[in-house]
Parts: C-alpha cells; sequence; structure tokens
C-alpha cells in the first residue's frame, strides 16, 4: 500500500539521501578545519618560540624554513605539546650543544 504518488516518494528518497549525506559530511569537514587550525595555532606558537629563543641566545642569524616548527626541531627544542620546557631550559640545551 503507498502512501503517496510514485514522484512525491522519490523525492523523499532523494530528500533523505541528501540528508544522510550530510550527516556523514559535517562533522567531517568540522573536523578538518579545526585540524587546520590547530597546525596554524601550532606554526604561530613555534615562530614566537624561534623569536624568543633568538632574543634569549643573541643568536644573529637562524636558518629561515618554510616552517618555524622545523627550525626548533633542528636546533633541537621539542615541539610536541606533551614534551614542551620552558624557553630558558630549551635554550640551556641548546646552547649546550655548541
Amino acid at each position: 500500500m503507498r502512501i503517496f504518488r510514485h514522484e512525491v516518494e522519490v523525492a523523499l528518497k532523494m530528500l533523505r539521501t541528501l540528508v544522510m549525506l550530510a550527516l556523514i559530511l559535517t562533522p567531517l569537514s568540522w573536523g578538518y578545519e579545526q585540524y587546520r587550525q590547530a597546525r596554524q595555532w601550532q606554526s604561530v606558537a613555534c615562530a614566537y618560540r624561534v623569536d624568543e629563543l633568538t632574543r634569549r641566545s643573541g643568536l644573529t642569524h637562524v636558518e629561515p624554513a618554510s616552517d618555524s616548527c622545523r627550525v626548533l626541531k633542528r636546533l633541537g627544542v621539542p615541539v610536541d605539546p606533551d614534551s614542551l620546557t620552558p624557553p630558558s631550559i630549551a635554550f640551556r640545551r641548546v646552547a649546550s650543544r655548541n
């Protein structure tokens, strides 16, 4: 037993498919945007960290890189959030290597 005409049923099936697709794609796009923003903030934080290390150490030249987090890794300063240390301790580590 059909409740609606055939055209209405087809339209409702298409609407159901679009809603399901939107329910899948919306969280994916939101998660990607959050990931992109987190990477951008990490890059900003690394740039400030490099600037602070160069000011404290008196370095006149730090080789530029496309990503300031790479500069920190090259200098031996940890970048991951779990092992971040205050800049003064990190500077002592970098200075003791030279």
